[in-house]
């Protein structure tokens, strides 16, 4: 497995309205040795997010650079961790985003079909300004927005609503209804509906993501169109 920087849940608690989370950000080449490490004793660990890195972005040797940002968000350090409060982190994500390519175990661990090598363009380092999906065209300004946008498109089509939590990844849920959008680390609401989507995602993430919910309510992928400018 590759050599991936992680973030890491130890714990949190919430404290009037505020959710408040120990990080621990490290270096490892077999995340799942790291988590059942973690998890000694300790079931409340979640693997937020892991980077590789971006060849086309330069962090300082990964692990000591985002530690240096992860100094710029966090509320508190103890010891080897990261306090953090909810927003704060998912600030810090999205600002690693930019500088390392977030990636998934499903992605680690999963070798792409010949057929699938190219199912996604690569959008990193772009930023999306309308999104056409089903017939519609929106305008966006953001992966969340367009993830957001093309998911709520997709939803406003059919009844079965529910369908769409079965749509996961291996460790974390990707939707939720009303009610349990604590469980995600950057929840948006998706209009017209009670359902809430998880946003912190890679842009080709997010790409994916939409395509897995067209293929799930019956759509083909030509289906989807998405429009972007160089940031």
């Amino acid at each position: 497995m590759n050599e991936v920087v992680y973030a890491i849940r130890i714990s949190h608690l919430e404290y009037s309205g505020l959710k408040i989370m120990d990080i621990k950000i490290g270096k490892s080449t077999n995340i799942d040795n790291t988590l059942r490490q973690y998890s000694r004793g300790n079931r409340d660990i979640e693997l937020l997010d892991m980077w590789i890195p971006n060849p086309d972005k330069n962090l300082s040797t990964a692990e000591r650079g985002v530690h240096e940002v992860a100094e710029k968000y966090a509320y508190d350090k103890q010891s080897e961790k990261f306090v953090f409060l909810q927003g704060a982190y998912q600030d810090f994500a999205e600002t690693v985003n930019k500088l390392l390519r977030n990636t998934s175990r499903e992605d680690l661990v999963e070798e792409p079909a010949a057929n699938e090598s190219d199912d996604v363009d690569d959008y990193t380092g772009m930023t999306p300004s309308v999104i056409k999906i089903l017939g519609e065209t929106h305008d966006v300004d953001s992966w969340a927005d367009a993830l957001t946008v093309g998911v709520a498109t997709i939803l406003c089509d059919t009844d079965d609503h529910e369908a769409i939590t079965e749509i996961e990844g291996r460790t974390r849920s990707y939707f939720v209804e009303e009610g349990h959008q604590s469980d995600l680390v950057k929840p948006r609401k998706i209009p017209d509906t009670d359902l809430y989507l998880e946003t912190n995602f890679s842009a080709n993430d997010c790409v994916r993501i939409i395509q897995r919910v067209m293929e799930k309510y019956g759509y083909v992928r030509a289906e989807l169109e998405i429009f972007t400018e160089e940031t």
